[in-house]
């Protein structure tokens, strides 16, 4: 009976009990309730079968960012911010400008390390060319660069070395960057500025061209599309604030309502019409990432801090500063918000907002709760993952792993006895109890979260490109197979019954097992 207190929390479930309505499902675990019967085995011959896919063009990643679907009572539904470009006499060097000139910020580079780095970069021989400069920028990095920095720097460097006296100079972008939120009346004013730096010539026309002549403005967008067949059933729009890929949050649908956190406010809409029930400003940052959370007639977000809104009219009832970010989402356990700050995971009062207790975690993945268990995904060295026995007076660490990897972003899956982080560019299974590795092996899998249904795991590989299907519950790493989709590869699938409802880089589509 220790759960029984757990699934109390979802009585506010709608009738669907197979449905997706929200981040991670039904439960918000990225586990799949009942009994769901998936192919035993997967290959060409059973592939998924694609059973629509949106015609009208649906933007991702900076025009659209990273939102995944909920799927209830027949109905697909998406939040986005849809960006777009307009011609504009104004001109900009904003971040996307630098984007295109290759900048990256230094990051834990010391002083030393860039200015070698530059030195050496601007007086390699001519001489040293193809294979020969990858093996000596290669060998560079490797005795320069720790390996921790080499994951999220290493391949830039490189880079930077394969162009030699061409790459933009590190000092360029730092005057560039002095005027990144300047306003600039036209291109004749923006080109005077650029001048009157006395940038080398090929320099100045890197910087030129990379201007454009438009502006990002976006709407807030809601749809909702019929899950037999795609066709589109209603579609909400407001004028928005362009936020740009990091507006990635997934709506959560209940009680005949869609919550939606867009660029400026988080949007409670009626389900069945599309219609405005009430709207709350976000007083945090743009866009946020993190996906609301429902439950018991309250709505939480993380949007720099977490906050609690009255479901029924948008009344905002507490903000927690101790909770920091805003690509983590909520979850809950007994009367408490469970959530990845910065450095540490917070438990707050669903009430009042108070703080109860906080432990070392932190970072953009939702935390995993099953039963008196949680499981975080960190970004702290060494404590990449980490467990939890939760008590009514706090939480202690039963055992932590680590390993080295550039994104920690995937939420774990905690299922009978075994953790599963199917992210960092691996697989990887644990024991629950122990800690213990029961298997781990090298994976083209990022960011996406994976779910779990039918005693297996489902994930996407190679970009998005293929789901995977992975058996669970055993101590041996075991492929049952993979299919071609085409996701977005930032983005995580549903499953309702045999149909996989997905993102792609321009669409919704829905995929059914055979």
């Amino acid at each position: 009976m220790k759960a029984v207190h757990f699934f109390l929390l979802f009585a506010t479930l709608p009738a669907f009990a197979d449905d997706w309505p929200q981040w991670r499902g039904p439960l918000r675990n990225g586990i799949v309730p009942g009994s769901v019967d998936l192919p035993e085995t997967l290959n060409d011959e059973n592939a998924p079968v694609k059973l629509w896919e949106t015609t009208e063009e649906i933007p991702s990643d900076h025009y659209g960012g990273h939102g995944s679907v909920a799927v209830t009572g027949g109905r697909v539904f998406l939040s986005l911010v849809w960006h777009r470009d307009e011609p504009t006499e104004t001109r900009r060097i904003d971040g996307d400008v630098l984007s295109k000139l290759d900048y990256r910020g230094t990051g834990s580079l010391t002083k030393e390390i860039v200015d070698k780095m530059e030195t050496d970069r601007e007086n390699l021989s001519r001489r040293l060319r193809g294979e020969a400069l990858d093996k000596w920028a290669q060998d560079w990095v490797d005795a320069n660069i720790d390996e921790k920095t080499k994951l999220s720097l290493g391949g830039w460097i490189i880079g930077r070395f394969k162009k030699g006296p061409t790459a933009i100079p590190l000092s360029v972008y730092e005057t560039l960057n002095t005027v990144s939120k300047q306003v600039f009346s036209s291109q004749a004013e923006v080109e005077a500025w650029v001048n009157a730096q006395n940038f080398e010539p090929p320099i100045r026309d890197q910087i030129i061209a990379a201007i454009p002549n438009t502006m990002k403005v976006a709407d807030d967008v809601v749809m909702c599309l019929d899950a037999s067949s795609g066709a589109e059933r209603w579609r909400f729009k407001a004028p928005g604030f362009p936020s740009g890929r990091a507006s990635s949050s997934t709506p959560a649908v209940f009680d005949g309502k869609v919550y939606a956190a867009l660029s400026e406010k988080l949007y409670c809409l009626d389900a069945e019409k599309g219609t405005i029930i009430w709207e709350s400003p976000l007083s945090g940052k743009k866009g946020p990432a993190s996906s609301p959370l429902v439950i018991e007639g309250k709505v939480y977000l993380l949007q720099n801090s977490l906050t609690a809104w009255e479901a029924a009219n948008g009344k905002e009832l507490w903000k927690n500063a101790d909770v920091k970010g805003s690509n983590s989402s909520p979850v809950a356990w007994k009367q408490l918000i469970i959530a990845n700050s910065q450095g540490q995971v917070v438990a707050t009062d669903r009430e009042t907002g108070k703080t109860i207790w906080s432990v070392p975690g932190g970072g953009d993945a939702t935390p995993a709760v099953v039963e008196d268990t949680l499981v975080v995904t960190s970004t702290l060295d060494g404590k990449n993952l980490i467990a939890y026995d939760l008590s009514d007076t706090g939480a202690k660490e039963r055992w932590s792993y680590g390993f080295l990897a550039q994104r920690y972003s995937a939420s774990p899956i905690v299922h009978e006895g075994y953790v599963y982080h199917l992210c960092s560019d691996r697989h990887l299974c644990l024991d629950l109890e122990t800690g213990s590795v029961k298997w781990e092996r090298q994976a083209q899998s990022s960011i996406s979260s994976p779910l779990l249904a039918d005693g297996k795991l489902l994930v996407y590989e190679n970009r998005g490109g293929f789901v995977s299907l992975l058996r669970a519950g055993s101590d041996s790493y075991e492929i049952v197979g993979k299919a071609k989709v085409g996701a977005l590869y930032c983005a995580s699938p549903a499953l309702v019954g045999k149909t996989i409802y997905l993102r792609t880089a321009k669409s919704v589509a829905a995929y059914q097992f055979q």
